[in-house]
């Protein structure tokens, strides 16, 4: 496992935020496609051409979401939460095994947790 430091995780996030910002609009793209699909579902009619292509356009998204996130784990980082924009980078402070916590928005990471805690017990890296 790669151990970061904070410069390094934050020249990494320009990268983290572009994969994330793309995996966030497939994700609301894949909720609308998905809707047509179980409207199409519960309908009465039969299956269609319709209800095929958007069965076969959600299978491909899915596997883009899942290149997107197999990105951000190559480079080191856990995607902890999409939605949230969560990121943590694994990081050695005062020799102990920590994750440098960083929410999209933040300009740069400024607080890390413990390797069993999550975003709720950040602690400041200016401590």
């Amino acid at each position: 496992m790669k151990y970061f430091t904070v410069e390094e995780a934050n020249q990494l996030l320009p990268v983290i935020i572009r994969e994330l910002e793309a995996l966030q609009q497939l994700q609301l793209s894949f909720v609308k496609f998905y809707d047509q699909l179980e409207k199409l579902r519960l309908s009465d009619n039969p299956p269609d051409e319709d209800f095929f292509v958007l069965e076969s356009k959600l299978d491909f998204m899915e596997m883009e979401a899942q290149s997107y996130i197999h990105n951000i784990h190559a480079f080191g980082a856990e995607l902890k939460d999409i939605h949230a924009g969560l990121v943590d980078f694994p990081a050695m402070i005062e020799n102990e095994e920590v994750l440098l916590c960083w929410r999209q928005g933040e300009p740069a990471i400024t607080h890390y947790h413990g390797i069993e805690e999550g975003y709720t017990n950040r602690k400041s890296l200016e401590n």
